[in-house]
């Protein structure tokens, strides 16, 4: 038997985790209030410095020389301090050897990176591709 000091009750030493003094429902308790506390921005701000090393400064920064558009694709990007439910409408780009920010991009162009496993031969690959077979763009265009 063991007592939590958050509780107060005394239950079996299998209610607590291992190396913890408070019982595992008030381990979940705490946590789950810790975490709703924090806005959507700090949530948004701590998520971009331990994943990618980036301030807030850094983020606004890139979005100011891209003018708030997508650094491959020119499209428009939603307003990036909003973090609501996981979901972005945007990525932070950045060298996976390196781990260096790069800039903000849509997902889409992201996505096509990702795809090309950022080989500059596949992407011109691609585009001589395009120009020899006709693209999409091309037939909407006319």
């Amino acid at each position: 038997m063991k007592t939590c000091p958050h509780c107060k009750k005394e239950k079996q030493t299998v209610e607590f985790w291992k190396g913890q003094s408070s019982c595992i429902e008030c381990c979940k308790y705490k946590q789950k209030n810790r975490w709703n506390s924090r806005t959507p921005k700090k949530r948004l701000e701590q998520h971009l410095k331990y994943k990618y090393g980036v301030t807030e400064e850094q983020l606004v920064e890139a979005l100011n020389k891209q003018d708030n558009v997508c650094a491959i694709c020119k499209g428009a990007l939603p307003d990036l301090m909003l973090y609501e439910n996981r979901r972005r409408g945007y990525a932070i780009d950045h060298n996976h050897e390196t781990m260096e920010f790069r800039g903000v991009l849509c997902l889409k162009c992201n996505t096509l990176l990702g795809m090309a496993q950022e080989s500059k031969e596949i992407l011109e690959a691609a585009i001589d591709y395009l120009e020899k077979n006709g693209n999409y763009a091309a037939k909407k265009s006319k």
